[in-house]
């Protein structure tokens, strides 16, 4: 610094940015178009074909509102409907969708007999059998394969589906599930009821007739004993014997209370259990149960299943669903064990009673016998007073059942649907030609990751490390038709053939003029129509085409080479230049000769040698015979100025091939080679060799170490990255230096080409 102060350069480096270039993505997809086109015109034809293929299903909808069951009775012994816990409506839902519900559909609409479920009768192998088990499952299985169950977010309600080829028969199905689903509601409720009150009902018949029979004793032993009814202070045994009467009845009663709610407990499940909801233990069993099975379903939102919080809380949740049970169990065995204990009690007082009486009958009191047997009939009138109190009230309650009173109702009957849920053919198209259109893009993208040729001079630079000198177009010479047309074109004339890159052929287009005395026309000249026409149709040589069509897109192509050629040895100046390529068919001939023609018209003395010693071609396109040559030069002393031959172009001469030698390298790498090339760069400016492919014959290696530097030439989207690399690995090895790579045949827009094209045209127009 001009301080003197001392600058510290950081030990790392800042890599580049990573930036989405989607230019550079829709220019693969466009280089692949074919292949995107033709997956998605396939994919989208299958598409269609399938959707129109598929028979349409109609689907029926209903929908139901599951409330929870109030408690609109106090029989709470007998039954009474729990209502507070989280998973009713799971329950629910799965009662909606269960095989025993499908089944009872089945059976009501008979639908083995529906050829939809069961096929046509000509198709049946074999008779059909509804008491089948493999059959009735099968059949179950298909009709909830067509059902769907939804419920509605943040209501109580719940969408019944059914899809069915039969638009009447969805609708059908639909509804007839609601309905059983309402009657398996009603009927799991008023099971328990139903037992209570059938047992309340037997105990009723079996205490009247005992008092029917007691009365008849008491109206027999009167008539036979002939006495008058004593008081109950009489005598103790009359006393003691009323005092058990009494106790038994109450025993009695205790023991049938017992019992009608042993029987209304024993046949339910916990989630019914009439005292548990007045249970405190139980109650609060159940609150820890339902915050943790909360907590267990947040949890599980948010963490995977190995989250040990999650293990640890769904551990405690089924510890207190296990105590639940367990205690729900516990009340049912509380509830037998109090009967057995009312019972045993009951049947303990009933001897003490007897031993009694037996002792009135030996004390031979009549009296005492008449008043036992009528207080046991009271007591067994009262106790039957009980039992038919408690009757009517469970039958109060069964006989809701009647009215089919129930927490589930149908909201929405099922319709007949007038249009085919499915196939949805617009949808089915529409993801037919996203699904053909991305299939497409990502198999371009991935023929595109498999393709290691070279494309673009990012390519040359990342797998050989070498400057990229220009790229020529692949395209036709339009550009030559533009630029003369802006000139004097003569109207009604048919428009010429033009030149198409790389091929020699004639298409329509403008040309230039040709010949002898053609090299005095500018770039920028207009020039008549019809001298264009012949120029096209004399010269079917696109090698030459700065010279022949100086305003062609191809010829500014070549021009910018020259360019970055000369400034990429501004420092060490170079003169004699050698051209290959890494194989054959790469375009290192015309390379070599269009660049020639440009060096020339810059104004400088510029001789091309055609070192091509096995496959020359310089002289076809310079029209000279190949007679006398360089072979003939190095072999023979034939002074140098017979092989030197002028062209048409001003300032460009050639040195053909000559006749092909037996050992072109030892040729090419002689002292006499040598001197020539020392010799020549003193009298020309520049000196460009046309040399063969470098991987396959050691030629330009030979001559690369002579001359001052070596221009690699590639074909577009053909030379592999690998050939590449190979060909500078070699001029490595041998420390040639090389100056750059030519990418040859390439489509502009890959590099960036869209400015230069208008602005070219632009700069013409103007």
């Amino acid at each position: 610094m001009k301080n003197g102060n001392e600058i510290q350069v950081a030990d790392y480096d800042l890599g580049p940015e990573q930036e989405i270039n989607l230019r550079e993505y829709w220019e693969k997809i466009r280089r692949r178009k074919g292949t995107v086109l033709s997956v998605t015109l396939g994919v989208f034809i299958l598409g269609a074909f399938w959707t129109f293929i598929q028979k349409p299903v109609y689907t029926a909808k209903s929908t139901l509102l599951i409330e929870k069951e109030p408690n609109i009775l106090s029989f709470d012994q007998v039954l009474q409907i729990e209502s507070g816990r989280d998973d009713y409506y799971e329950t629910q839902f799965k009662l909606l969708s269960s095989r025993g519900l499908a089944e009872s559909v089945v059976d009501r609409l008979k639908l083995y007999e529906n050829p939809e479920f069961v096929g046509k009768p000509g198709k049946r192998k074999k008779p059909i059998d509804p008491t089948d088990y493999v059959f009735r499952e099968g059949l179950v299985g298909g009709f909830l394969g067509r059902l769907s169950i939804k419920p509605v977010r943040l209501t109580r309600l719940v969408e019944v589906s059914f899809s069915a080829g039969d638009p009447k028969l969805a609708a059908e199905c639909a509804n007839e599930l609601a309905a059983a689903f309402i009657d398996l509601n009603i009927n799991i409720k008023y099971a328990a009821t139903e037992q209570a009150t059938t047992f309340l009902s037997e105990q009723i018949k079996g205490l009247q007739s005992e008092i029917e029979q007691k009365g008849k004793q008491l109206q027999g032993f009167e008539a036979e004993a002939n006495i008058v009814a004593l008081s109950d202070n009489e005598t103790t045994v009359i006393d003691r014997l009323s005092q058990l009467n009494k106790a038994l009845t109450e025993a009695q009663i205790d023991r049938s209370d017992k019992e009608a709610t042993w029987n209304g407990l024993k046949n339910v499940g916990p989630d019914y259990v009439p005292e548990a909801i007045n249970n405190p233990l139980i109650q609060r069993l159940r609150e820890d149960y339902v915050r943790l099975k909360r907590e267990f379903q947040k949890m599980e939102e948010r963490f995977q299943p190995d989250y040990p919080e999650l293990q640890r809380t769904k551990v405690e949740m089924e510890s207190a669903r296990k105590s639940l049970d367990d205690e729900t169990q516990n009340l049912v065995k509380g509830a037998y064990s109090e009967y057995q204990t009312a019972l045993n009690r009951e049947r303990s007082l009933e001897t003490e009673f007897n031993e009694q009486k037996s002792a009135a009958f030996k004390m031979n009191s009549s009296a005492v016998l008449y008043n036992g047997l009528k207080v046991e009939i009271q007591n067994k009138k009262t106790l039957l007073d009980s039992l038919l109190r408690r009757e009517s009230e469970t039958g109060v309650e069964a006989r809701l059942k009647g009215l089919r009173t129930s927490n589930v109702r149908v909201v929405d009957r099922a319709r007949v649907p007038v249009r085919p849920s499915s196939p949805n053919k617009r949808r089915n198209l529409m993801l037919a030609l996203i699904l053909g259109l991305g299939g497409g893009i990502g198999l371009a993208f991935l023929f595109d990751f498999l393709d290691n040729s070279v494309k673009t001079s990012e390519d040359v630079e990342r797998y050989a490390g070498l400057p990229t000198l220009g790229v020529v177009p692949k395209f036709s010479l339009e550009g030559a038709n533009k630029a003369y047309s802006y000139g004097r074109r003569l109207k009604g004339k048919r428009e010429p053939k033009q030149l198409e890159a790389g091929t020699g052929e004639a298409v329509e287009a403008g040309a230039a003029p040709s010949g002898e005395g053609s090299a005095d026309v500018s770039a920028g000249a207009a020039v008549p129509f019809v001298a264009a026409v012949e120029t096209a149709e004399a010269h079917r040589a696109i090698e030459l085409v700065p010279h022949y069509f100086p305003n062609s897109r191809l010829a500014e192509s070549y021009r910018s080479i020259r360019t970055a050629l000369l400034l990429s040895s501004a420092d060490h100046p170079v003169k004699t230049i050698v051209v290959t390529s890494a194989l054959p068919g790469e375009g290192k001939t015309a390379s070599t000769a269009n660049l020639a023609v440009t060096l020339a018209q810059s104004g400088k003395t510029v001789v091309l040698v055609d070192a091509d010693l096995r496959r020359p071609r310089q002289h076809r396109l310079f029209k000279v015979k190949n007679t006398f040559g360089l072979t003939t030069y190095l072999t023979d002393s034939v002074p140098i100025k017979d092989v030197i031959k002028s062209t048409e172009i001003p300032n460009l001469f050639l040195i053909n091939a000559g006749p092909i030698p037996p050992n072109p390298a030892e040729l090419l790498g002689s002292e006499k080679m040598t001197r020539f090339i020392k010799m020549m760069g003193e009298e020309c400016d520049y000196m460009l060799f046309d040399l063969p492919p470098m991987l396959e014959i050691s030629d330009a290696l030979v001559l690369g170490a002579k001359v001052d530097g070596v221009v690699l030439v590639v074909w577009g989207d053909k030379t592999s990255r690998e050939a590449l690399k190979k060909a500078r690995e070699k001029l490595d090895m041998l420390k040639v230096r090389t100056l750059g790579v030519i990418i040859n045949n390439v489509t502009l827009p890959h590099h960036g080409a869209y400015y230069y094209k208008d602005s070219y045209h632009s700069y013409h127009r103007s």
